[in-house]
């Protein structure tokens, strides 16, 4: 078997290099280019090792480990020890799906290959097809990756996003701070409209008889029972009753408004209004650093 050792080389700081990178790419890490080739020339010099079978220490795993985690701190650096564990998963992460996507394209490609000390070997007559092969795995695994990770981020980004809200209800309207909570799927059974929570202590124009309904800030439809000959005309062609499931799974019901219009502004000021909504409410303290009076329903984002 003839071996290139400068292709072996060159094949080893490329495809190091563009893991790191990956890595940095998904973590969001700023990286200098030259410390990037740093790490990616020890982790090619390493290969050398596979020509030398009696050096045993540098074939155990330990050893593998530790070569990994000097390519990420030179790489990146050290800035805490959460984030540096997230590098070295990521980057383990990014060497593993690429390695069985370079497993994959040999086999659908009929390239014969061995595995010998830990280190893949390719028996092609060519190794520019080699080169490619992994380059293709690479890229492909890349952008399949990217997207992936590019949508949980996305996800992650909107559950805690708080935007400004303001809520329209005959000549009133209340501003407020809402948090986008993408596990909110509370829909009126009837009409189908998004239901967004909102936080009535501290909203004046709200009728004080609402409050009565509530025991311990849950609402109490017995008493809502008692008092509806109380309830003002005006706000009782506004009201619903919204049922949902608690986390014990029992029925219960909010209590909804209709608004006028409920208008979300975004951090670069695009206004969102919406009427198709119902706002529930909520006599708890929605956040305990009282950093948003609202829960705002993920639909009412898209317009």
């Amino acid at each position: 078997m003839v071996f290139y050792l400068d292709l072996i080389l060159l094949l080893n700081l490329v495809i190091d290099y563009f893991i790191l990178l990956a890595t940095s790419k998904f973590l969001h890490l700023s990286y200098k280019k030259w410390r990037l080739a740093l790490a990616s020339l020890l982790g090619a010099l390493y290969t050398l090792v596979f020509f030398f079978p009696n050096l045993t220490f540098f074939h155990l795993f330990t050893t593998k480990i530790i070569l990994s985690i000097f390519m990420v701190l030179m790489s990146f650096g050290f800035s805490d020890l959460f984030q540096f564990i997230q590098t070295i998963i990521t980057f383990y992460f990014v060497s593993f799906v690429t390695g069985g996507g370079v497993f994959a394209l040999q086999y659908l490609f009929n390239i014969k290959h061995d595995v010998i000390n830990g280190i893949y070997v390719s028996r092609s007559s060519s190794p520019l097809m080699v080169l490619v092969l992994i380059l293709l795995a690479f890229f492909g695994i890349w952008i399949f990756s990217n997207r992936t990770y590019q949508t949980i981020w996305r996800k992650t980004e909107v559950i805690h996003k708080i935007l400004d809200v303001e809520v329209f209800i005959n000549e009133f309207s209340y501003k407020c701070k809402g948090l986008i909570d993408t596990g909110n799927r509370l829909y009126d059974p009837i009409t189908r409209k998004p239901v967004m929570i909102l936080e009535a202590t501290d909203v004046s124009f709200i009728p004080s008889v609402f409050r009565n309904i509530y025991r311990n800030g849950q609402f109490q439809i017995e008493l809502f029972n008692q008092i509806a000959d109380q309830i003002d005309p005006t706000w009782l062609s506004r009201i619903s009753l919204v049922p949902f499931r608690s986390v014990t799974r029992e029925m219960q019901f909010i209590l909804t408004i209709r608004p006028d219009k409920v208008v979300i502004t975004s951090d670069s000021n695009k206004q969102l209004i919406t009427t198709k909504v119902l706002v529930g409410l909520d006599y708890n303290q929605l956040s305990n650093d009282k950093v948003f009076q609202a829960i705002i329903h993920p639909d009412l984002l898209v317009g």
